[in-house]
């Protein structure tokens, strides 16, 4: 099974990199990205996808991104990849600081397409 990812992140160099890791690991395919919230309400609900990873985009300082976006991709399993501590980041959705290695990225990405 190749699981379908949606990432949402302000710095495309970051979702390039992202990207490039992720199908390297093999097993993933991103099926969409963004790179603001507007973007990401545009884009997601064509994309279908099994994971959204998001950012704390800078616009959302005021705004729960998550909760936001899950209605545009309400099958899909939300995970919180941003470099904000965890007990600084709202909402009940898992959180996966930017500094864990790609390979335990990979592996949290297709644990939570599993379930």
């Amino acid at each position: 099974m190749t699981v379908r990812v949606f990432h949402c992140d302000d710095s495309s160099a970051f979702r390039v990199l992202v990207r490039e890791m992720l199908v390297e690991l093999g097993g993933v395919t991103v099926v969409g990205e963004a790179g603001s919230l507007d973007e990401a309400l545009e884009r997601l609900p064509a994309a279908d996808p099994d994971v959204v990873l998001v950012d704390l985009f800078d616009e959302s300082k005021t705004v729960d991104p998550v909760g936001e976006l899950r209605p545009s991709a309400p099958d899909a399993h939300f995970l919180l990849y941003t470099g904000m501590p965890a007990g600084r980041v709202p909402g009940e959705v898992p959180h996966v600081h930017k500094s864990v290695p790609f390979e335990e990225l990979h592996r949290i990405i297709t644990e939570a397409a599993a379930n």
